[in-house]
Order: C-alpha cells, then structure tokens, then sequence
C-alpha cells in the first residue's frame, strides 16, 4: 500500500512538472492541428517525465503553418540548443516533425516519446525506444559514418517514420541525430500504425587535411559554392581588346 502511494505521488509530481513546462511555452490554438500539435506534445512530455528526461520546454515560434520547439537549460529559451524540433502543420492536421539532436545519448528516449505520443494506449515503454535505440547506437559504433533515409513526404494513412545520422555536419565537431515523422492524412488519426523507412548508407562524412586548410565553401556540402576562374581582361577575342587605356 506505501508502495502504491509512492508511485502516485511520484507520477503526480512528473505529470505536474510537465504542465509546468507547456505552461511556460506561449500555446496558441487558432487552428485545429495548433490543438492537436499541443495535445501531441503534451503526451510526448508526460513519456519524458516518466523516462527522467528534460521535457520540451520552449517553443520559439508557432503559426497556422508550421512550429519551432526545443528542449533548453531554462524554460522558455530565446534560441534553440542541442534539442531542436521543427514541426510543419495543415490546418486540421500536423504534416510532419523532425527532431534533431548533437546529444546521441538522449537521442533514443527523446525520439522514442513522440513515437509513444502517436498511439500511447497500443505503444509500450520498450516499443517505441526499440529502433530509435537501434539507429543510435549505429551511429554510435560508426561515428564518422553517415546514414540517411529516404523520405517519402506525401502524406498517407499510417505514420512513417525516417532517420539521418549527419558526423559534423557544420564542420564544428558536433553529430547531428534526425528523426522525421510523416503524419497521416486529415481524418486517419496518429494511431493508426508506424511503418519505418529503409536506410540508405552514405559514405563517411569526414574530410582530407587539403580540405581542412582551405576556407570558405566545400564542395562537399550541399549548398552551391562560386568558383573563380583567372582569364585576361578582357577577353582577348573581346571588342575592348584592342582599346588603349590611358595610363
């Protein structure tokens, strides 16, 4: 019986502790997948809560269309830090999420409360930590080796989930960890089942001293990059070839 009241107080005090944190964040609910997006990460806090992990405690923008979330030293942070959460919404219906983290140890428990938010009555504790555990500890093993699904993002009737591993992807020493939700379409709910993408292996994601010693943009990044070319000025088949300029 002590037990018993130990263990509800205890879960009070993390259920408490978790609307503490989603009362600091400025919630608005104009639209109706504002109202799901807010239920959704209440579910995912209270997993949190449960696991000993910090909730998501920030939330730096919030419109019709999309949501940016964090989990931060202090609640209700200006900027994000090593816990980001982009979220992209319908009007009546959440699009898509991704999570990304530098921190691979909290990759797996932080990953896995939005997958249990998803269906929490069906989805056990050991469910939903399995493949984000799995994935991370790849990344773990391999910690110079990149990897990446590919991600379908047409909505359809189940969730789908996809994962990324990106070693120092800002050439700062920080690994970066992605999972990508793909929710199902308006009127199929969350819980409709998960169907996990298939990895596609990259090559390391580590660069050559020669590289390393240059500054600037990489070729090997994903951006476009201006390369200069020397030539005469002008040109030699130019009309100003043959134009005297004064000293």
């Amino acid at each position: 019986m002590v037990r018993r009241t130990i263990a509800l107080l205890l879960t009070l005090a993390l259920l408490f502790l978790a609307s503490g944190a989603m009362a600091a964040m400025a919630w608005r609910t104009e639209t109706p997948a504002q109202e799901l997006l807010k239920e959704y990460i209440t579910r995912a806090n209270q997993f949190l809560a449960e696991q000993g992990e910090q909730e998501i405690n920030s939330l730096f923008e919030l419109y019709t269309r999309f949501a940016e979330l964090g989990i931060t030293a202090h609640p209700d942070a200006g900027q994000a830090e090593d816990v980001q959460i982009h979220v992209e919404l319908f009007y009546d219906a959440l699009n898509r999420l991704e999570l990304r983290t530098s921190d691979l140890s909290r990759f797996s428990r932080i990953a896995a409360a939005f997958l249990w938010a998803l269906s929490p009555e069906t989805t056990s504790v050991e469910e939903a930590l399995q493949v984000p555990a799995e994935r991370a500890n790849q990344a773990l093993k391999e910690p110079s080796t990149s990897f990446e699904d590919e991600v379908e993002e047409l909505n359809g009737t189940v969730s789908r989930v996809y994962y990324a591993y990106r070693p120092d992807q800002y050439r700062d020493g920080d690994n970066w960890m992605e999972m990508t939700i793909v929710f199902p379409l308006s009127g199929y709910g969350l819980d409709g089942g998960v169907v996990t993408g298939v990895t596609e292996t990259k090559g390391p994601d580590t660069y050559s001293d020669h590289d390393a010693e240059y500054e600037g943009y990489f070729s090997q990044d994903d951006y476009s990059h201006l390369e200069v070319f020397p030539s005469a000025t002008p040109e030699p088949d130019s009309a100003a070839a043959g134009y005297e300029y004064a000293p």
